[in-house]
């Protein structure tokens, strides 16, 4: 059991090496799937598309990274931190995700608890 802040922080610190690199090829294999679908669908020519104005991931989709942040840290990754709209870079999602991850793991910042989260408590 984590007993206090500082333990706290240090106990994420140590799970963060392992979280980057399960959110980037995360985020790697979502975004080339997305990428593969834009090539093949978008149609051709010199005009612009309603496509190319689109975050690489979306908000909806960043909740799948939970699968993640479960493993690791044995949370969830609550989708009130995640940002509207979505990310265009890994850097962008990391640098927005990772200090509000650290305060949901460490208690600091409080989120709603989703049923399944209620139903193991």
């Amino acid at each position: 059991m984590i007993d206090s802040p500082g333990d706290c922080a240090a106990d994420f610190d140590a799970k963060l090496p392992d979280l980057l690199q399960g959110l980037q090829d995360w985020f790697e294999k979502e975004a080339a799937s997305i990428d593969d679908i834009v090539a093949n669908s978008a149609p051709s020519g010199t005009g612009g598309s309603i496509i190319s104005g689109l975050p690489a991931i979306d908000s909806k989709r960043i909740v799948d990274a939970t699968m993640i942040t479960e493993e690791v840290l044995g949370i969830e990754l609550p989708p009130e931190i995640i940002k509207a709209g979505g990310y265009e870079t890994f850097e962008e999602m990391v640098d927005h995700l990772i200090p509000l991850l650290k305060q949901v793991y460490c208690n600091e910042l409080k989120i709603k608890k989703t049923k399944k989260a209620k139903a193991e408590a």
